[in-house]
């Protein structure tokens, strides 16, 4: 008997988020599961619990819709934060890894624990074909009644950690 569709998260598309809305991670989900062993940390498959889907069922991806700094709306995903998560906005960021889809790539703006360089910043700006000044602030939103928790947020540069808890930002 064949599993789900899998999918690597760098391999979806918007055409998989029409699909389905909701996406979940196998190694957060799926232990039991017989092809459990062909997955990896990366590996998704379409959410098949009732919705809204709750950040407790595992690491979620939720279609989202996206609005940069000039107005213009974009398509992406986000991964829904606990309520108790909120705090310092920034670092709430690096739990939703909010994902743009622009030029048949995946954009993300947390960077984890590395300092983004010129030539990341400038491939970003020319895949959504503009500057800093009409991309920023990007503000996201998951599509209504896909998931619970924290779906939404502000992006206003590129984010690293460094250390335990200090956020940069950088444009």
């Amino acid at each position: 008997m064949p599993g789900p569709l899998l999918r690597q998260c760098a391999d979806l598309v918007p055409a998989d988020f029409e699909a389905a809305p909701v996406w979940i991670g196998c190694h957060t989900a799926d232990y039991d599961e017989p092809w459990y062993d062909d997955t990896d940390e990366e590996t998704f498959r379409p959410f098949a619990g009732p919705l809204p889907a709750s950040p407790g069922e595992g690491m979620l991806l939720v279609r989202a819709q996206f609005t940069l700094g000039d107005g213009a709306q974009l398509h992406g995903f986000v991964t829904p934060a606990f309520e108790e998560e909120v705090g310092l906005a920034d670092l709430l960021l690096g739990t939703q890894q909010p994902a743009i889809f622009a030029a048949d790539r995946i954009l993300q703006f947390w960077c984890g624990g590395i300092e983004p360089t010129p030539a990341r910043m400038a491939e970003t700006y020319q895949a959504l074909g503009r500057g800093p000044r009409d991309t920023f602030p990007i503000t996201f939103r998951a599509a209504p009644g896909l998931a619970t928790g924290m779906t939404d947020g502000i992006i206003r540069g590129f984010y690293w950690l460094e250390g335990a808890a200090t956020v940069h930002v950088s444009r």
